[in-house]
């Protein structure tokens, strides 16, 4: 019965001193943390959790740390795990802290619902209701904006297809203009002589080939026998032909020394 009694009296000692040195390591983290030193605070909350791991307060004491460092998927495990504390006003403050973690991850519907669950609890809490109010302002607002850019984006895509539009209207009105003015362009007096050449022997090869019996109204009295060239005709066949091979010789003349090995080549 003695050593019952004794071993008692040492687990109640060891007990009080294990829960001592927790106490002592959780609030000296506290006390860093009021101070803005999260980094010694963290370490101290996780010296204390090496002695008990699922501590409730540890756990959202360590969750508030990693959201100050903006940690906040971890702090969001960390909030997580002291919801199993059976203290309401933990649980209450832990929902808090999650909408807070969901909204800083862009997580708006899921930060309402956490400030909800929040209010379940304590549906005084002025702070939630607030919340709630923000971020379903908040919701609305990139509604409004996301609504503004979707808009701006078509407009854009419909006066690009407008541009586009209006840009092969204007390459096909230039290319028609460009055409219309090759076709009235005026003529250089090279390029009026031989079209005068050429009306000229082609009168002359008409007036040969015309058949017996046909009558030009346009040749004056005094006219050849039918079928024969008069002699006006063939000199002016003759000096046509001349001038035809004058025309010949002097292209070939002009000719660039590229063109020409070009066709010895193909030939």
């Amino acid at each position: 019965m003695r050593s019952l009694l004794i071993l008692l009296f040492y687990v109640s000692i060891l007990g009080w001193a294990f829960g001592d040195s927790l106490a002592s390591k959780n609030n000296e983290g506290n006390k860093l943390y009021k101070e803005g030193k999260v980094d010694e605070a963290l370490s101290k909350w996780r010296d204390a959790q090496i002695e008990n791991p699922d501590n409730d307060k540890l756990h959202y004491n360590i969750g508030n740390g990693l959201h100050e460092q903006k940690k906040y998927e971890d702090a969001f495990k960390e909030y997580e795990k002291s919801l199993n504390s059976k203290d309401n006003e933990l649980q209450r403050s832990a929902y808090y802290n999650m909408g807070n973690t969901y909204y800083r991850m862009s997580k708006l519907p899921e930060a309402i619902e956490s400030y909800k669950k929040c209010l379940d609890i304590n549906p005084d809490d002025e702070d939630a209701k607030y919340n709630i109010e923000f971020v379903r302002k908040k919701i609305k607002e990139n509604l409004k904006k996301e609504d503004k850019k979707q808009q701006e984006s078509q407009q854009k895509d419909n006066n690009t297809g407008e541009q586009k539009e209006q840009g092969n209207s204007s390459q096909a009105q230039e290319g028609q203009q460009k055409e219309e003015k090759a076709q009235t362009a005026p003529k250089s007096e090279e390029d009026k002589g031989k079209e005068a050449k050429e009306n000229q022997k082609k009168q002359v090869v008409e007036e040969k080939e015309k058949p017996e019996g046909q009558k030009d109204e346009e040749k004056p009295s005094g006219e050849e026998k039918k079928g024969e060239m008069s002699k006006e005709d063939a000199v002016r066949l003759l000096d046509a032909l001349k001038d035809d091979e004058e025309d010949t010789q002097r292209d070939l003349r002009n000719q660039p020394g590229e063109g020409r090995y070009r066709v010895e080549k193909d030939w």
